[in-house]
């Protein structure tokens, strides 16, 4: 039988992403000076995770470079060698190149293989050359070296999964992962049948680190460790336990009696009748039992054991039956049948001895216990799980989602053209399928909801790396990072985020000398806020720099033949800097300087339906802040008429509608033309003139919507407001082209598409005076 190897190779590189960043986070965190003993056995256990998981899929490049990090990191959790700054860097560097290896077996460049090779040599390195520094101790007591754990049997119990069992290369590379570690005594070996595995092992590895082994094939609450002889102890004493293929209601012994392989039903009744003198062909064979410590063979009945007095008695006489053997009861032997015979044989002598009860036994109350334990762990576990799900289907899902949405639209448009009264119960019911798509509308849409920790999980280590770059000393510090936001948005904001932060490392905050002449810490702090506030998300980069420089702004500006005045207001000054090309470094640096980073974050953000601002206080810092859409899949809008064709304008960035004077419309040279509202002018934009569509030419039989962009407000100029709606977003561009002013389309309730507007490039064609866009794309 063939199988799909393609979705455990998704896992793995699932799984290995989400240990890479869990390792840099906590490298981020560890107290150099005094590192947490956890902290290192979890950077431990993930790059042991990455090591196995690599080694079982063939990923030889990656075992290699874990493998040496691994080296390092024992030493360093068993106390051999001491944490220093520059393992941590050692270690972020591995981190990076593991993370370059796994984008290359998912079908991404080969990663630098004298970068590989550089990186392994100083792992190599700090682990020979840090043993080789340690000084020599001065001459003391005589210290006594803890010697190494002793080993132990440990059974090993455990369902492997259905791939691992088909997959000769899996279960040949599990089990070799176990004899690495433990020599191995396999009891039962899994096959497609019976896919269970039962081995004894004999190592000095405790449970956890067997547990770490097999991680990556089965979760650690379906692996069961016991001892095991306490566990044939507890077997031992099963007697209501039912053999495999039988029931209580066909054998009343309840499992007493149960027949040994290869022994004679007559046996037991002999056995239960008085001594017997057993043959020696079946001494040897008779499963142990009858060894004393001495090695010499003695005949075993009900009236050798009644006539004991206590269990002592029994001891000496070397039947080892209440004997402790090391590490469990040592009551049975684990030759075939035994536990048959003693079911009977210590049924028989209990009733006659007077020692203590064989279920008060301690040995067998801990297997009990640990069993019941066991059970509860799973249990748990079992009530707090989660699966993995493809994007695809999530996406797919939502969109079906979405065309119910709009088919409840068409049922809602419809409707409203039937009689109230003679169509009650069709509008009552129509209202509840309304609510009802509404909330799974919103129960769907938070399935690709992820928290803002996934982006602010990146930027500890850039402002790490580029502090030490820039000789600065910088603290990161996040607020609300468990907001949550659209997977898309989440994967699109990271990008505009990280210039925003090296901008603040580079330009904002000032050197420690520079900062306490200015009166202030010599640490400067970069902080990632983020909040819902109505229906959006903001996201706010803080930091307590020297704050943006005014006078600077405006010199680089009439140099880059900016049209600029003094008058200008501190927010149109900081505007300028979203101006493509426009940079105040002195120098370009592999940081900052070419001018083409704040115009391209703009472009990001509000390709993204959202928008930037920015604030500064010379001398105290700069707060920049991105609003944006919670999704990008639905869109609440208010939908206008114009020429007899129907546009949605978002209704989040709709200020106030109007119906206008015409004394209030003033024309300035060529066509442009501006509106007074409410004390100030702002751009008039007619969108049947803008789209080359019929409309109403007296602007005092229109409306005016005003829309407020990251360039300022804009007049819209409409014939009617039809309404508000919700609409789901499709994209033009995907299955048309991008079309000048527009950012999607949607599909109304009466069928007909409907434009969505984009209501940055609206007011930016307002305030450039031009006003059409039909005309110039036709002229482009």
């Amino acid at each position: 039988m063939s199988i799909d190897m393609s979705q455990f190779y998704q896992v793995f590189f699932d799984e290995t992403s989400e240990h890479l960043a869990s390792m840099e986070t906590l490298l981020l965190d560890l107290d150099v000076d005094n590192p947490s003993l956890e902290e290192l056995n979890a950077i431990f256990r993930a790059a042991h995770s990455i090591k196995g998981g690599s080694g079982t899929f063939g990923f030889t490049d990656m075992t290699r470079v874990t493998h040496v990090l691994e080296s390092l990191l024992d030493r360093l959790r068993k106390e051999e060698l001491h944490l220093r700054p520059d393992m941590v860097d050692a270690f972020l560097a591995a981190g990076d190149v593991l993370r370059a290896q796994l984008e290359h077996h998912q079908g991404g460049p080969e990663a630098d293989p004298g970068e590989i090779e550089a990186v392994c040599a100083r792992l190599n390195q700090l682990v020979s050359g840090a043993v080789a520094a340690t000084p020599t101790p001065a001459p003391g007591p005589e210290v006594v070296a803890a010697s190494a754990p002793e080993a132990r049997r440990v059974r090993l119990e455990c369902n492997l999964p259905t791939p691992v069992v088909n997959d000769p290369d899996m279960l040949k590379n599990l089990l070799d992962g176990l004899a690495e570690i433990a020599a191995l005594d396999i009891q039962q070996r899994p096959d497609a049948t019976h896919p269970r595995l039962a081995a004894i092992l004999t190592t000095q590895k405790n449970d956890a680190e067997l547990k770490e082994v097999m991680s990556f094939y089965l979760s650690p609450d379906d692996l069961a460790l016991s001892d095991p002889d306490v566990a044939a102890a507890d077997d031992s004493f099963g007697f209501f336990d039912n053999a495999p293929g039988t029931s209580t209601a066909s054998d009343d012994s309840f499992g007493f009696f149960d027949d040994a392989p290869g022994l004679p039903e007559t046996t037991l009744d002999a056995l239960l009748a008085g001594p017997q003198v057993i043959p020696d062909e079946e001494k040897t064979g008779a499963y142990g039992l009858f060894e004393d410590a001495a090695g010499k063979r003695e005949n075993l009945s009900n009236r050798d054991i009644a006539a004991s007095d206590s269990p002592a008695a029994i001891e000496g006489q070397g039947y080892g039956l209440f004997v402790d053997a090391p590490g469990g009861v040592g009551l049975f032997a684990d030759a075939p049948g035994s536990q048959h015979i003693l079911k009977a044989t210590a049924l028989g002598g209990a009733a006659g001895a007077p020692g203590r009860r064989l279920t008060d036994s301690p040995a067998i109350e801990t297997a009990k216990t640990g069993r019941r334990d066991h059970d509860k762990t799973v249990t748990a576990a079992n009530s707090d799980s989660s699966i993995r799900v493809a994007v695809e289907k999530v996406d797919q899902i939502i969109n079906l989602v979405g065309e119910l949405v709009i088919t409840q639209a068409m049922l809602a448009e419809a409707a409203s053209h039937l009689d109230p009264v003679q169509a009650e119960k069709l509008l009552a019911g129509i209202d509840l399928l309304a609510r009802n798509t509404r909330d799974m509308q919103e129960s769907v849409m938070s399935i690709r909801m992820l928290p803002m920790s996934m982006v602010f999980s990146r930027f500890p280590r850039v402002v790490r790396d580029l502090a030490g770059k820039l000789n600065k000393q910088v603290e990161m510090k996040t607020v609300g990072e468990h907001t949550e936001l659209d997977k898309g948005l989440i994967e699109k904001i990271s990008d505009p985020m990280t210039h925003l932060v090296r901008n603040s490392l580079d330009h904002g905050i000032e050197i420690p000398e520079i900062r306490v002449a200015a009166g202030k810490s010599p640490k400067g702090t970069i902080t990632l806020k983020a909040s819902h506030q109505g229906g959006n998300i903001v996201i706010e980069v803080i930091d307590d720099g020297a704050g943006l420089n005014r006078d600077r702004i405006l010199l680089k500006a009439r140099e880059s033949g900016l049209p600029v005045n003094e008058a200008m207001s501190d927010h149109e000054v900081w505007q300028l800097i979203f101006a493509p090309g426009f940079s105040t470094a002195e120098v370009v640096t592999d940081v900052s300087g070419r001018g083409v980073g704040m115009d391209v974050v703009r472009r990001n953000i509000e390709g993204m339906g959202g928008r930037v601002e920015l604030e500064s206080s010379t001398g105290h810092g700069t707060r920049t802040v991105i609003r944006l859409p919670l999704t990008l899949a639905i869109l609440d809008g208010m939908s206008v008429g114009v020429g007899g064709e129907t546009f949605i304008v978002p209704i989040t960035s709709v200020v106030e509608s109007l119906q206008p004077r015409l004394e209030d419309i003033r024309t300035l040279a060529g066509d442009a033309r501006m509106v007074h509202i409410r004390g100030e002018y702002l751009p008039f934009v007619s969108l049947a003139e803008a789209f080359n569509l019929p409309g109403v030419e007296d602007v005092t039989q229109g409306i005016v919507v005003v829309v407020e962009a990251e360039e300022g407000k804009a007049a819209l100029f409409v014939d009617a407001l039809l309404g508000q709606h919700q609409v789901v977003i499709k994209s033009l561009e995907a299955n048309y082209r991008k079309v000048p002013g527009v950012s999607g389309a949607t599909i109304m309730g009466d069928g007909r598409v409907a434009l969505i507007l984009d209501v940055a490039a609206v007011a930016r064609m307002g305030l450039s005076g031009s006003g059409k866009f039909a005309r110039r794309q036709r002229a482009a």
